[in-house]
């Protein structure tokens, strides 16, 4: 049986643990559940004022038949979304390789690490998030129908630390992905995005984190509405990501693909109501770093 010889090993390092990469990801972590919580306070000064403006449009439009029929439509239509399945992209087979030349490498799964996050306030539908460093596959799927907001952040990485003392990092990843996205609404305020990107994580040689030199979000969708909102689905074989950094061999960096997504939604009543949802499913193949 053939043997696969990790790519790191040839250039005489150790993968550095899990734990220790995940302890690094707590700076990020926390800077996340700031600025989930911070957006939650913007939110909650903004709609005082919103409420004003939701009842005066509700009055004038008379709480009639007509119009609670309307909403209890769209409220159908925001659900059927909430339930669509989403199929995983098909990932083509990737060969790990030395490249001659500049130092460079393809490394293909199984990766080093993986890495979930979630928050939310509210009552949240569904909150799923997955990232498995053994096939390359990840995502996230938030949806709700009820009065909420939600985060979701989830990543796939790989171990380097440089041979020389310093040098360019140039490093690219082209993931498969399929995601669907909604935010229905009447007359209440709605939201949803999702984002792919590239995150490199520095570490000294102790362990300790030093830093994020590439924190890479790249937009798929970001819509948000008070009064009719929208939905689309789609994918792509091999989306392009591609970031370059500075390294040094003081020290080794955790290089990851991550994707993330955000809703937020009111619920519904009778005459009005909101619900969104954000679905992203990603596989990547390969991750390619090259050093100059």
């Amino acid at each position: 049986m053939k043997k696969t010889i990790a790519v790191e090993s040839l250039f005489g390092n150790e993968v550095a643990p899990a734990r220790i990469v995940r302890a690094g990801m707590k700076g990020l972590e926390k800077e996340l559940e700031l600025a989930f919580k911070n957006q939650q306070e913007k939110r909650r000064v903004a709609d005082k004022h919103y409420r004003t403006l939701h009842r005066s449009v509700l009055s004038s439009l008379g709480e009639n038949a007509k119009n609670a029929a309307a909403v209890k439509a769209l409220k159908a239509i925001s659900v059927q979304h909430s339930k669509i399945g989403l199929r995983p992209p098909t990932m083509p087979k990737h060969k790990q390789r030395i490249f001659a030349g500049s130092i460079a490498a393809t490394v293909a799964p199984p990766f080093n690490y993986q890495w979930t996050w979630n928050a939310f306030s509210g009552s949240v539908d569904v909150l799923n998030v997955m990232a498995n460093a053994a096939n390359g596959r990840m995502g996230f799927d938030i949806d709700s129908n009820n009065h909420c907001a939600c985060s979701a952040r989830v990543a796939v990485g790989i171990f380097f630390r440089p041979i020389t003392d310093n040098g360019i990092l140039f490093i690219w990843a082209n993931p498969a992905i399929n995601y669907n996205w909604f935010d229905i609404c009447a007359f209440d305020s709605t939201h949803s995005d999702g984002f792919l990107g590239l995150y490199v994580g520095s570490y000294d040689l102790s362990g300790g984190f030093a830093g994020a030199p590439v924190n890479q979000q790249i937009s798929l969708w970001n819509d948000s509405s008070w009064w009719s909102g929208g939905s689309d689905s789609g994918g792509n074989s091999g989306y392009p990501l591609f970031a370059p950094c500075i390294v040094d061999s003081s020290h080794w960096y955790a290089l990851w693909v991550w994707c993330g997504g955000n809703i937020q939604a009111d619920g519904w009543g009778t005459f009005s109501g909101s619900g969104a949802g954000a679905t992203l499913s990603v596989a990547v193949p390969s991750i390619t770093w090259e050093l100059f």
